[in-house]
């Protein structure tokens, strides 16, 4: 699965998951700013649900680590409808044997502008009348402004050559896309609540042009059209929880909840005809945040507990030519690391 993360909305994710004395809603004309932080650590190897032993084989090792930083700034337009606008920002490096010369660990890297996003969002229902609990649809537009086809020198068996790095350390992914999102948050009883949330990144293009960095090598390609040029793909993000006030005078909260995020194999609009990890993983999300006047704070460490890595269109064509389980494999982290900070005015 690729390793870069979907960023949620600072507009849905900052009102869905506090709860205050006060109105727990950004008022009209008003605006709520942040950063956020997010890392992994890309090394585990599945097969479908089966984790492979750690890789000395060097055709499976492959060792990546992703920062993001994404700002955000939120725009309370009228009581329901709010507009969110995010700039990501990347810095990724992966080592591996199997890209360069299958005798040497080299490391690779890029970094840069992301796909900026943005996106509306409108609560369902009034929330001067919805204090304890609401739900809000997002839908919004994802521009192709990061860089995807970032190139560094990689060291294959014909020498040094300049190739583009892997999707899971491209800044961007190279298309137009349409945001999805829904949160929501209910009070269960006092100091208590719940919170869901879901983002769905629909690409409708097929294939940005760009080759894997073992595409001009007919060992790893087999000639097909799927094995050389990276897919734009879809990903998708779901969230769901509950927290606990557990220090009223500071806003502080506990959290405990479920994340679901992934790649799917086919998208639900376009072509899916290219080079791509598909896959999920499915992790508990323990967490802490503080809501505390105009300020918020929270860190989450979600841990996966199932990962599972599905074949791509072309590691099903080829497993039927062949008549055998081929493909179907990818990395995933064990945990996450996200923080995020912001500030209402």
């Amino acid at each position: 699965m690729p390793a870069r993360l979907l960023a949620p909305s600072l507009g849905a994710l900052g009102s869905c998951c506090s709860y205050t004395e006060e109105s727990p809603y950004l008022q009209p004309n008003h605006l709520a700013a942040g950063v956020s932080f997010r890392w992994l650590h890309s090394f585990r190897e599945f097969h479908g649900d089966q984790e492979l032993p750690y890789p000395t084989d060097p055709a499976l090792y492959a060792n990546t680590h992703v920062y993001g930083f994404d700002a955000a700034v939120t725009y309370q337009a009228t009581p329901r409808l709010s507009l969110t606008l995010e700039i990501p920002a990347q810095v990724g490096d992966r080592t591996s044997y199997y890209e360069h010369d299958f005798v040497h660990k080299f490391t690779t890297r890029a970094s840069g502008l992301g796909d900026i996003k943005l996106i509306a969002t409108s609560w369902l229902w009034d929330p001067e009348k919805a204090r304890k609990g609401n739900v809000a649809l997002g839908l919004g537009v994802k521009f192709p402004s990061g860089k995807y086809d970032a190139t560094d020198i990689f060291h294959q068996p014909t020498g040094p050559v300049v190739r583009p790095v892997d999707p899971a350390i491209q800044p961007g992914d190279g298309g137009w896309g349409i945001v999805f999102e829904i949160a929501g948050f209910q009070q269960l009883f006092t100091n208590a609540y719940a919170y869901v949330q879901g983002i769905y990144l629909s690409n409708p293009r097929d294939i940005n042009g760009v080759q894997q960095p073992t595409g001009n090598e007919p060992d790893f390609t087999l000639g097909k059209f799927g094995y050389i040029f990276n897919s734009v793909p879809d990903q998708y993000l779901g969230r769901a929880g509950i927290g606990y006030l557990i220090w009223p005078k500071w806003g502080l909260f506990v959290t405990l909840g479920t994340r679901l995020e992934g790649v799917p194999v086919e998208d639900l609009i376009g072509g899916s005809r290219g080079w791509r990890n598909a896959g999920y993983a499915f992790s508990i999300e323990p967490g802490l945040a503080m809501d505390y006047g105009r300020f918020s704070f929270a860190v989450t460490a979600p841990v996966a507990v199932h990962r599972h890595a599905s074949k791509n269109l072309t590691d099903i064509q080829v497993s039927k030519e062949l008549n055998t389980d081929f493909g179907g494999n990818a990395a995933f982290a064990d945990y996450l690391i996200t923080t995020s900070v912001s500030w209402r005015f």
